[in-house]
């Protein structure tokens, strides 16, 4: 395929801010991205959790708990995973942490999450059907941007290819040629960005179905979820390359497997269970401001009244002017 169908090669670089001297804090694209995304995944939920009736205080503290594990867990179980090697030296010496990086795994992330959200639902005793679904709903708008952090910085290399969503001149492996003494390299697939475009269309579905249905049996996008990642991420992994594989499938084939096995048994919690309730302390609006609501009314609707009535006294007094 001619090179101007190709996606051209960039790659965002740290911004290095001054301090003093040559002193200088590098900010990476790829963080300040991703940090966009766990904010406004994180606004979402709690906007979806108002609208289902769940306090914003409940839902906040649902995804933090998500959120921490999630990424303590994806950088662990990436080394695990893919660097069983690396995984083994830090074990040996966990001083090797502050000097290597074990790189970040999506699954290693789902596994922290699911965890995150366990610990929370044995703390708080409430509903992960009810809750946790805002984290499913909120889930697709920060993983937008997580992915487009790992497309600018272009962390998942794929295949060489011709496809017309291929970075071109992908500055991964041997180059192609060599041009006036620059090296030219193949076009390849970028995963990341495969990934922002799934992440694209699970916005509009989930913001369609959150407009025309509000209010949806719980645990609807507990389902979704993972029974529409699961079935692109399985083959999105056999475009990856220098993957480690245990039985002929990726950790992120086995996770999608296992992702997909879930969405089922929830779909199947759901249908055969009745839809679970939310206390009165993790309710929104409060039950103590929806009670108040009536009262006063009714009180304003008394003052209004009495504000009408006139007293004996100044009706005389009106008359004997008159007269």
């Amino acid at each position: 395929m001619h090179a101007l169908l190709l996606i051209p090669w960039f790659k965002a670089e740290a911004w290095n801010i001054p301090l003093w001297g040559d002193t200088t804090l590098p900010i990476q694209p790829f963080g300040v991205v991703v940090a966009i995304g766990v904010l406004l995944g994180a606004k979402m939920a709690e906007q979806f959790g108002k609208k289902n009736g769940i306090h914003p205080a409940v839902v906040s503290e649902m995804v933090g708990y998500v959120v921490i594990t999630a990424f303590i867990s994806c950088y662990f179980l990436n080394a695990a995973w893919y660097r069983p090697e690396q995984f083994a030296r830090v074990l040996a010496d966990p001083t090797l942490l502050f000097k290597e990086y074990l790189g970040l795994s999506s699954f290693g992330g789902f596994v922290g999450a699911f965890l995150g959200l366990l610990l929370w639902r044995w703390k708080r005793k409430l509903s992960i059907l009810a809750v946790g679904e805002a984290a499913a709903f909120g889930f697709p708008f920060g993983w937008f941007f997580g992915r487009i952090g790992c497309f600018i910085t272009h962390d998942h290399p794929g295949k060489v290819t011709d496809f017309f969503l291929a970075v071109d001149n992908y500055r991964f492996g041997t180059p192609r040629e060599y041009v006036d003494n620059i090296p030219v390299f193949d076009a390849r697939h970028d995963l990341g960005l495969y990934e922002v475009i799934w992440s694209g269309a699970m916005i509009v579905l989930f913001l369609y179905l959150a407009k025309t249905k509000p209010r949806r049996r719980r645990g609807t996008y507990l389902v979704l979820l993972p029974l529409l990642y699961a079935p692109v991420r399985f083959p999105l992994d056999y475009l990856r390359v220098d993957d480690a594989t245990y039985y002929g499938l990726t950790p992120g084939q086995w996770g999608a497997v296992a992702l997909f096995g879930a969405g089922f048994y929830v779909l199947w919690y759901i249908r055969t269970h009745p839809e679970p309730t939310v206390p009165k302390h993790a309710q929104w609006p409060p039950p103590d401001e929806v009670d108040a609501k009536p009262d006063k009314q009714a009180s304003d609707g008394r003052k209004k009244r009495s504000g009408n009535k006139k007293s004996p006294k100044s009706t005389n007094k009106k008359k004997r002017a008159r007269t």
